[in-house]
């Protein structure tokens, strides 16, 4: 396919993806955060995609993000929401972009809230998306809908 998701990538990442496994792959994070910088209403538009120089420079197939129904759903809402034009639901670039953007303005706020977190980021991760969840009253909220798609087991969440 060859389309490649450019994003922000900080050792947030790494620590979230491969060190302590609260998501399984980059490009869940990615929605993650890209959720969270909407929910905020904190998109970065400027360096959003990072800095090969800096070592901030991420990518994500497409084709990744687009595997999984739910992620397709919310690049296309995003993608709508933050453009007001019909047809961004459906244009692939302009998906691309705007995940990338809200994407870098949810990792600015993650960095705030679990970035420094010594040892497993876990719990911080699940407290925010409680404490977001309590927001949101009388709906279920965007993070709720994306913890669920996610294996309880993998978010060490006992059964509730």
């Amino acid at each position: 396919m060859g389309r490649i998701i450019n994003y922000k990538k900080t050792e947030l990442y790494d620590t979230l993806v491969d060190e302590y496994e609260v998501f399984e792959n980059y490009y869940d994070l990615l929605i993650f955060l890209a959720v969270i910088g909407y929910k905020e209403d904190n998109p970065v538009r400027e360096g959003y995609r990072g800095s090969s120089s800096e070592g901030t420079a991420g990518e994500s197939g497409l084709h990744n993000v687009y595997s999984q129904d739910l992620y397709r759903t919310i690049m296309a809402s995003l993608a709508f929401q933050d453009t007001g034009d019909p047809e961004a639901l459906v244009d692939e670039q302009t998906h691309m972009k705007v995940l990338a953007q809200y994407a870098a303005g949810g990792l600015e706020i993650a960095e705030d809230e679990f970035g420094d977190i010594a040892g497993d980021p876990t719990d911080a991760v699940i407290n925010y998306i409680k404490m977001s969840q309590s927001e949101d009253t009388g709906t279920e909220g965007e993070l709720a809908k994306i913890v669920q798609s996610f294996d309880d087991e993998m978010m060490n969440i006992e059964g509730e």
